[in-house]
């Protein structure tokens, strides 16, 4: 017959529960929903650009699960699927777009032009902006000024 010491028992009950403990939802698992919207700089369509959506925290302050989700701005418009869609709840807001310096530098030996982000840092990196993502199809359009 096989035996166990006390040790290898408790080690093997260890890693067990660890195990278990692990395999709770994952972010394939959790509530996602689409979304399309505009978005206007200084009263004009964002020509083009990228918007974020960050899970942020619930309603108790707990962070949410989640994955960060990207679309492309295009021409003021941009949308999600379901698939691609951002957690469902309340989430956090980044948009950034750059242009074109006119300056150049070399990177991996090829002559690069220099792009600079324009929109203001509250709307990015110090974000303000939230919206709620609901369980159906959600139209967040926001509106984007310099000052």
């Amino acid at each position: 017959m096989f035996r166990i010491s006390s040790y290898a028992l408790c080690a093997l009950i260890f890693c067990t529960l660890a195990i278990l403990g692990c395999s709770g939802d994952s972010a394939d698992h959790i509530e996602r929903a689409a979304v399309s919207g505009t978005v206007t700089f200084n009263g004009k369509p964002l020509p083009e650009g990228s918007i974020q959506f960050l899970p942020d925290v619930d309603s108790s302050g707990k962070p949410m699960r989640g994955k960060v989700v990207q679309a492309i701005i295009s021409e003021g418009a941009y949308s999600l699927s379901v698939e691609q869609g951002p957690t469902v709840g309340n989430n956090k807001i980044m948009i950034n777009a750059s242009k074109k310096t006119g300056k150049f530098q070399n990177f991996d030996g090829k002559k690069t032009e220099i792009m600079k982000q324009y929109i203001p840092e509250k709307y990015n990196a110090n974000t303000t902006l939230k919206y709620v993502v609901k369980a159906d199809q959600n139209t967040a359009d926001f509106t984007l000024e310099a000052k």
